[in-house]
């Protein structure tokens, strides 16, 4: 049977548009997808490529930024001590008596408890009701769940979690100190306001007052001590020159004390160590935010050495680093403030190393002047520290140390 021409036609017409169809589907299409996944990237990465440039122009914002928050969170970091033990709580309370007519009837020494990690977004943070406060953004306990619970894993112990965290990571510590005491009214205000302006931090978190026959009041406050302890965080030494140490002087005899090196260190014990007001090698100088001078001021005595003045003016807590090393059989002081600025100088005495620290009253409540200063003796050489002028109520200065050294305070 022969095709007719037309049959021909409508077969050649047919194929042609199948060929068509299938260049279409197997090699137009694609190409064409392609292209236009090509597009959107090149419109998503345009747009990224944008912010970058938008980002790299605005690199030193950025960059100060980083600066000025780091320099915060140090600042907000050193009003918190490195470590909480009952030994220093119980040399700030034995100031508040020396210094007030205040008598505490009974002293409740609580033991320290963790309550925060630092990066971990508050997830673990323990609220007073004993239940975990959800991070940031979390659902709470009672919203609506999934149709299948995930499975749960248990929880870490406190051990693991500490591991977890990285043993870098800075743990918050809280202690509670339930106080009874008896006084005056004013001396209760003044008590207040010393626990404020601490060099630690504390918080008065409850406190009970009532006024007896004799015009006196006696009540309970609760006040809780805090600290930031990690391993960048050093222990802080206690400064115990007024007390006797040792095993054999519990008695108080002069016969088989223990006689520690400290205990030795009595060459300038006259007056109180007045006499390094007058002759000191290096020296610290506090003072209000508001005076004529700078409010910190840390230098080497002597004629001709603007050049090893350290200065700042901030109304807030600063820190202080004194290291005393031998280098090259010669002992050097070097000395730092807030971290950021040093100076290195040679010590040419062959006895000793004397520091002067003047501080001054406060002015005002708004006078938040402090100086943490510690004092890290690694040489044979003793140092002798004189605190001439410190506010009585409030102290600006507060001193850790380490090695042969003595603070007449």
């Amino acid at each position: 049977m022969k095709m007719t021409n037309s049959t021909k036609s409508a077969l050649l017409i047919l194929l042609g548009i199948i060929i068509c169809g299938a260049s279409i589907l197997y090699f137009a299409k694609p190409n064409f997808d392609e292209r236009q996944a090509i597009e959107a990237e090149c419109v998503s990465l345009q747009t990224r490529l944008d912010d970058l440039l938008r980002k790299e122009a605005d690199r030193p914002k950025y960059e100060a930024g980083i600066v000025e928050y780091d320099q915060k969170y140090q600042d907000v970091l050193a009003a918190f001590p490195a470590d909480l033990n009952q030994e220093i709580t119980i040399m700030f309370l034995q100031g508040i008596k020396d210094n007030n007519d205040f008598d505490i009837k009974s002293l409740g020494l609580g033991e320290k408890e963790e309550f925060y990690t630092l990066g971990t977004g508050g997830a673990t943070t323990t609220l007073e009701g004993g239940e975990a406060a959800p991070a940031e953004g979390e659902a709470p306990a009672d919203a609506a769940t999934t149709e299948e619970a995930a499975p749960t894993e248990p929880a870490p112990t406190e051990g693991e979690a500490v591991a977890e965290a990285g043993d870098d990571s800075l743990i918050c510590y809280r202690a509670n100190f339930p106080i009874s005491y008896e006084g005056s009214y004013k001396s209760l205000k003044d008590v207040i306001k010393y626990v404020d302006t601490y060099s630690d931090r504390m918080t008065v978190d409850q406190l009970s007052i009532a006024k007896t026959d004799d015009d006196e009041y006696t009540g309970s406050m609760s006040v809780y001590c805090y600290s930031v302890e990690g391993k960048e965080r050093p222990e802080r030494s206690i400064d115990l020159n007024q007390v006797d140490i040792g095993v054999d002087n519990i008695f108080g005899g002069a016969v088989g004390t223990s006689g520690s090196a400290n205990e030795k260190l009595t060459k300038y014990d006259d007056n109180d160590g007045s006499a390094l007001e007058t002759t000191y090698d290096f020296y610290t100088m506090i003072n209000a935010a508001s005076s004529d001078v700078s409010a910190k001021v840390v230098g080497q005595n002597g004629a001709g050495k603007d050049a090893s003045v350290l200065s700042n003016s901030d109304n807030g807590i600063s820190t202080i680093k004194y290291e005393i090393y031998e280098t090259d059989g010669k002992n050097y002081c070097k000395y730092t403030l807030d971290d950021q600025n040093s100076y290195e100088a040679e010590i040419t005495s062959a006895e000793d190393v004397k520091i002067l620290v003047q501080s001054s009253e406060r002015k005002n409540t708004d006078d938040q002047v402090k100086v943490k200063i510690t004092v890290d003796n690694k040489t044979a050489l003793p140092v002798y520290i004189k605190v001439s002028g410190d506010d009585t109520v409030s102290p600006r200065v507060n001193i850790t140390k380490n090695g042969l050294v003595k603070v007449y305070q």
